[in-house]
């Protein structure tokens, strides 16, 4: 049984971990646009490695202002329906492909319902619930 080496900078719960493509930045005229990465979602950061075998990370983002959302305009070819996106305001935006229509839902879901029970359990003191 192998270990699956955990980020260095983050010890906390890994909520979902698997292959996705990533877009890069700048896409080269020699090779495809869409890189292969090994990607870790934590309660707080997004990580992307070269491979589920690298240390280090290639890079890396806080997640808690990000929102994630389903995004088939963002290739032409079959894996469309793959497609999702990390947005944040002012921030560069992440653009993946998982490996199926299905992986693509649950890592929008997975990020959504993590900033969902973050926000909440950040901002309110529980006592004060009632003066909304």
């Amino acid at each position: 049984l192998e270990e699956i080496p955990r980020p260095v900078q983050d010890s906390g719960n890994i909520l979902k971990q698997g292959y996705l493509e990533k877009r890069s930045r700048e896409p080269s005229f020699f090779g495809s646009e869409w890189h292969k990465r090994w990607c870790v979602l934590t309660q707080r950061n997004f990580f992307y490695y070269a491979n589920e075998k690298s240390k280090q990370p290639k890079g890396s983002f806080p997640i808690e202002h990000y929102r994630a959302r389903l995004a088939s305009q963002l290739r032409k070819d079959s894996r469309k329906k793959c497609c999702f996106q990390l947005l944040c305001p002012g921030k560069r935006s992440y653009e993946f492909t998982a490996p199926s229509p299905a992986e693509a839902e649950d890592w929008v879901e997975q990020i959504q319902f993590l900033l969902k029970a973050d926000l909440s359990s950040l901002t309110i003191p529980c006592e004060e619930e009632e003066e909304e």
